[in-house]
């Protein structure tokens, strides 16, 4: 089981607020960006990072060097045009704009682990199905429907939340504070999921609703 710790590069400020939360995370701090690779030096394979990119306070950073970190990235800036470049062909990215509330912003670290362990589990079961991540498709025994990404997210943030989640939850955390979204937007979404299961899987509970929050029935 990896260990993950929290990377704060380039805001004494941040670090100091975050260090102050009580959280499950180791918490360090970074000045640059070109002190990321110091921490790969003794890498052990129990440990996991998620890094917090201050872009505001850093120097220009290139894709390309990002793309080496194969880890959960979350940049932030008040500038939503420093994401532009670094938002290509990035994985385990995440944007986001500032201001942030902490509790919002500790959701988006939590899911950002959650995401990274999924992409490493080819096919998750979910109860009687078969969640197949590379091709995409929810599977029935011998039934599939296949999935877009923003569907294949919201299966996997559910998968992850076994007391349920808002629809305020789910909306900030898969969509995140860098893209616009609305209520009609994840309404959509969340409807043609749950036809596509309904009408070729024949299970039309497959995500529940109580109270208010949304929940996968068979995990």
């Amino acid at each position: 089981m990896q260990n993950y710790s929290i990377v704060t590069v380039g805001s004494d400020v941040f670090f100091e607020c975050i260090s102050e939360q009580k959280l499950d995370y180791n918490i360090n701090q970074l000045k640059s960006f070109k002190e990321v690779n110091s921490l790969f030096k003794n890498y052990n394979v129990q440990d996991g990072f998620v890094f917090l990119f201050f872009l505001d306070n850093l120097e220009k950073i290139k894709s390309a060097d990002v793309k080496k970190i194969m880890f959960p990235k979350i940049f932030l800036s008040a500038d939503p045009k420093n994401f532009q470049d670094l938002k290509k062909d990035n994985l385990f990215s995440t944007f986001l704009q500032l201001p942030i509330n902490f509790f919002d912003l500790e959701k988006i670290i939590k899911l950002s682990i959650l995401k990274f362990k999924f992409h490493f589990q080819t096919k998750v079961e979910i109860g009687q199905y078969i969640l197949d991540k590379n091709k995409r498709t929810l599977a029935l025994g011998r039934k599939s429907i296949k999935l877009t990404e923003k569907e294949q997210d919201i299966i996997v943030y559910l998968f992850g939340k076994k007391d349920g989640a808002s629809k305020k939850d789910i909306m900030k955390d898969i969509w995140s504070y860098s893209e616009q979204v609305d209520t009609h937007t994840y309404e959509t979404h969340l409807y043609r999921l749950r036809q596509k299961i309904q009408t070729k899987l024949k299970d039309k509970n497959f995500i529940e609703i109580k109270e208010g929050k949304y929940f996968l029935r068979h995990q």
